[in-house]
């Protein structure tokens, strides 16, 4: 346990804190400080399957070395595509939109290699890692519902970016072909039918989510409301008289000039 602390939950405690400690701006110094405390950090929990290969919490950093490529390949993508078309600040060419689809397109071609073929992220016992199970479900259901109420916001609030809410139908589509093949073809490690099984876990942990993101809004909305009602009505003032309008008249004319 001690040896687990060490080498995995203390450098994960340190990407979060590396993070916070590199936007202190007065110094730069320190600013370099925490970008190295929070690579530090990483590089640890990537190599806990190594480090600490005893302890169940190395799955998270066996998972997070499996899936950095495919996943920043994604958001990638999806940055590229979205402020490539017509937005105020931060324009992006239309070049960069077709490289954002190429690496959305390898992203997704990437995760399927892991999920159909032989580079799924296998633990040293055997076992397929239990949250790359969690993960590739939430991550399709997320893109397929993101990618989709992007596109739709675009076409509702935004200026002329049809061809842009194109590519992220195309995008919610193809998350969504995958996931059903998923859903329906055996892969090497995995059968559809277990496989079925984490996608309602995951629509589950989603609807949750959304669920309790609400009932949060609506209870802090509340508070606030019964809060304000209970405050008394602020008293009314009464209006200036001659004296303070004459203090004002003087302060007006000192500040323009002039004689009227």
């Amino acid at each position: 346990m001690l040896k687990a602390a060490v080498l995995f939950w203390l450098p994960f405690a340190f990407i979060p804190f590396g993070i916070w400690v590199s936007q202190i701006k007065p110094s730069s110094v320190v600013n370099k400080l925490g970008y190295t405390i929070s690579i530090l950090g990483t590089a640890l929990v990537l190599a806990s399957p190594w480090t600490v290969p005893e302890s169940p919490s190395n799955a998270v950093g066996h998972l997070l070395g499996f899936i950095a490529g495919p996943t920043i390949l994604i958001l990638l993508g999806l940055f590229k595509i979205a402020y490539s078309g017509n937005v105020p600040v931060g324009k992006l060419s239309e070049g960069d939109r077709n490289i954002g689809v190429a690496l959305f397109l390898i992203g997704l071609l990437w995760l399927g290699l892991m999920h159909w073929w032989e580079i799924t992220p296998i633990m040293s016992d055997g076992e397929i890692n239990r949250y790359w199970l969690i993960f590739l479900p939430n991550l399709l259901i997320s893109l397929t519902g993101l990618s989709l109420a992007g596109g739709l916001a675009m076409l509702a609030f935004g200026d002329d970016r049809g061809s842009e809410s194109r590519y992220l139908f195309g995008m919610s589509l193809g998350a969504f072909l995958f996931l059903l093949c998923a859903m329906n073809i055996d892969s090497t490690n995995l059968s559809a039918i277990e496989f079925r099984e984490y996608v309602w876990l995951s629509i589950a942990d989603i609807i949750g989510i959304i669920i309790g993101s609400i009932l949060s809004i609506i209870s802090f909305a509340l508070v606030i409301f019964v809060y304000e009602r209970s405050l008394p009505k602020p008293e009314s003032i009464e209006p200036p008289n001659d004296h303070e309008l004459a203090q004002v008249a003087q302060v007006i004319k000192n500040n323009i000039g002039g004689d009227d």
